[in-house]
């Protein structure tokens, strides 16, 4: 790993957008995003899909196992906090695939009202 020393950090001139200055009560800096929605769904879905493996490795740790002695309290503390987080996970996983399609619809929405504007058919 290497550092860089502080004196030899400069602050850039301009931002870090496309350079040009704007008045931040107009408008922001332009930018485009160029993801069709067909794979931005993919994507959702494929989360989703991790979503399912997330609960099965957290079912899959529901499994009591016996060592015995003063190892079995550490044991079941340490499959509990697995299971945790592994529904943890799956929700997590869920939710962003959730967000992530709604966006897909939202992108999908706004192109068919500026699209119905100008009488012309659909998008993606």
């Amino acid at each position: 790993m290497w550092t860089v020393a502080l004196s030899a950090v400069h602050r850039a001139d301009l931002p870090v957008d496309d350079g040009r200055r704007i008045e931040w009560e107009r408008q922001t800096a332009g930018m485009s995003i160029e993801m069709p929605a067909a794979e931005v769904r993919a994507l959702a879905r494929e989360l989703r899909g991790r979503s399912d493996d997330a609960l099965e490795a957290a079912s899959r740790l529901g499994i009591h196992a016996d060592v015995g002695g003063s190892l079995q309290p550490a044991l079941e503390a340490f499959l509990s906090g697995h299971r945790t987080a592994g529904r943890a996970m799956a929700g997590e996983l869920q939710w962003l695939g959730d967000t992530i399609s709604a966006v897909a619809d939202s992108w999908l929405a706004l192109d068919a009202s500026l699209l119905a504007r100008i009488r012309r058919p659909g998008a993606e």
